[in-house]
């Protein structure tokens, strides 16, 4: 009887505990969701049925009224995301960017020593050093002396193009990671081109295009990743496996100059010592693939949907091609490529790589009252996480129109404005790299489109669907895809 008593008081004790957790935000006097035990407000995250990214955008649409909402993330962790845009840009670039610069991503730097030179990654002062070392690398002029690598990618990628039906992203990854072996190490990945068939695979592709794709660990990864370092240890995860680690490390330990990013870093920053140099190239390779290979598939697929906009496309092409004689891969060519790079931009709002920004208070502050005309401010406490929700973002219709629908115009008459767009980031932490992706992704948009349209593989193809499991985005079955030889004038 005595054990049954202590049981019952411990189980009301329980229920008082999650209750008390649950109701943080209110007891501020905040509008909010009660959070659950163990999941907050992310249950369909955690049962794999939704992704992160769609958790948060259901979480953005319930509150149209409010500037931010306090939920709850997985563990009950009470976190809050901005809806006003105001907001978002105090956090992003204004006057409250020092309080939370941090990005709330768990990665153990003594387990994932080269990850932990990734700005991304990186937190404190240390994400600003970093960021300084490779900035110069991705200058208007260096991209004009990276273009070399990227045509002669474009060129295999010519010769490659797909009979059949074929998965875009596949594709697409065997393209950019051709380019960054090239644009990083000065070497020939094998990922495009004929081999004989007693050619051993590349390793490039064998180990390096599964690497963000979903798998039986990678709702638990990205949990560890997003949400808990403690599971990242239970685990043993590690944002780049110890095998890759002692590859880049050899790669860098082998490198022999030439005109390459490594070797310019390496002349840049002559004081590196050749660990900091093997971070700064697994950064810009692992950065330099996945997100650009994703845009690609995507924008692939997109205007597979809309024959009007890829006619438009294509009428573009053929007008500049005409103006080149018939070359698009020079640096004036790729320039007057206005409507590709607005598909591009377009593809990126509609499929962001990262589904959501977080950041983490380093420095307490306060947001105004939650509502227009409230009087009650709030002061966030160090630690807190700040979820600015992306894809929520990109597809309001109050920011896009018809926001689900595909059009490149949005982004051909004026660039993107205010943090209205986010697929890049946006202030001082935004992606270094961007030019980069943009350069690459248009060359083999170009290359692939200039003599070919590209169509569903099969008519009855349903929409693509986001994988719930994975931290960058991916499809969940693939994206698949055929091309037909254009007739042109």
């Amino acid at each position: 009887m005595p054990l049954l008593l202590v049981l019952l008081i411990l189980l009301a004790a329980t229920l008082l505990l999650c209750k008390w957790r649950g109701n943080h935000w209110r007891r501020l006097g905040l509008e909010a969701p009660f959070g659950w035990p163990l999941v907050g407000n992310m249950l369909h995250f955690a049962l794999a049925r939704r992704s992160y990214g769609e958790v948060y955008q259901q979480i953005y649409t319930q509150h149209p009224n409010l500037k931010y909402v306090g939920f709850y993330r997985l563990f009950n962790e009470p976190a809050i995301l901005l809806r006003d845009q105001e907001l978002l840009r105090q956090i992003l670039v204004g006057s409250d960017f020092a309080s939370c610069a941090d990005n709330a991503v768990h990665v153990d730097h003594q387990r994932d020593v080269l990850a932990s030179h990734n700005p991304f990654l990186a937190n404190g002062d240390r994400w600003r050093r970093l960021r300084a070392d490779l900035l110069p690398l991705f200058t208007p002029s260096r991209m004009r002396q990276t273009l070399p690598h990227v045509a002669q990618a474009c060129q295999l990628l010519r010769q490659q193009v797909p009979h059949g039906r074929f998965e875009a992203k596949d594709l697409a990854t065997r393209y950019t990671l051709q380019v960054v072996a090239s644009a990083i190490f000065g070497l020939d990945a094998h990922c495009l081109g004929s081999h004989s068939r007693v050619a051993p695979p590349s390793r490039w592709l064998e180990w390096l295009a599964p690497l963000f794709q979903p798998s039986a660990w990678s709702l638990l990864e990205t949990m560890s990743l997003l949400h808990s370092p403690r599971l990242a240890r239970l685990i043993g995860h590690r944002y780049v496996p110890l095998s890759l680690q002692r590859w880049f490390r050899e790669l860098v330990a082998a490198r022999s100059g030439g005109d390459n990013l490594l070797q310019w870093l390496a002349e840049s920053k002559r004081g590196l010592e050749e660990e900091q140099l093997a971070g700064h190239a697994t950064t810009l390779l692992l950065e330099g693939y996945e997100t650009s290979a994703m845009l690609l598939a995507f924008v692939l697929y997109e205007l597979a949907l809309n024959e009007a906009a890829q006619q438009r496309l294509h009428s573009e092409l053929d007008a500049v091609a005409q103006r080149h004689a018939g070359q698009l891969l020079n640096q004036v060519a790729l320039a007057e490529l206005r409507y590709g790079e607005a598909a591009l931009l377009e593809a990126l709002r509609l499929h962001p790589a990262m589904q959501a920004l977080q950041k983490r208070c380093t420095k307490s502050f306060t947001l105004p009252a939650q509502k227009s005309g409230a009087n009650s401010e709030l002061h966030v406490a160090v630690g807190t996480v700040l979820v600015l929700p992306v894809q929520a973002i990109h597809l309001d219709p109050e920011l896009y129109p018809a926001p689900n629908e595909f059009r490149p115009d949005r982004f051909l008459n004026q660039p993107p404005m205010g943090c209205r767009f986010l697929g890049f980031g946006a202030g001082p932490r935004m992606c270094p790299g961007w030019r980069l992706g943009l350069l690459q992704t248009k060359a083999a948009l170009a290359t692939l489109l200039q003599e070919h349209r590209v169509l569903l593989a099969d008519e009855e193809q349903c929409r693509v669907q986001v994988s719930p499991l994975t931290f960058l985005t991916a499809s969940r079955r693939g994206i698949w895809l055929r091309f037909q030889r254009r007739t042109t004038s």
